[in-house]
């Protein structure tokens, strides 16, 4: 099992703080009801805006189109579904059997 990141969907809209390959980001969270999307915001330890509003889409690695790690994280993000029930991020499932997950199952991605 790949290791996950715990967002509290009932503390949206919310930020912490998480070290991601030996580096601090913020992240902040955000819901929009009306399309059933997750945004995540990532901030730099001094709190500047590295990428904003980044919508969370299932199986697809966040921040993917980035650089990966030097000013970004040098690991993976992808909301997945281990179990094999969900195809798609939603409030229901978020934080139920949708997580994101730290690709940390391929060592060359830590």
């Amino acid at each position: 099992m790949r290791s996950i990141i715990n967002v509290d969907k009932t503390k949206i809209p919310y930020q912490f703080q998480i070290l991601l390959g030996g580096k601090r980001y913020n992240m902040e969270w955000h819901y929009n009801s009306i399309n059933d999307i997750f945004t995540c915001t990532l901030y730099d330890s001094q709190g500047n805006i590295l990428i904003y509003g980044e919508p969370l889409i299932y199986g697809n690695p966040m921040f993917s189109f980035l650089q990966h790690g030097t000013t970004f994280p040098p690991v993976m993000l992808v909301p997945l579904d281990e179990s094999g029930e969900a195809t798609k991020v939603t409030w229901e499932n978020f934080g139920e059997t949708v997580f994101v997950t730290l690709d940390d199952l391929h060592k060359d991605n830590i």
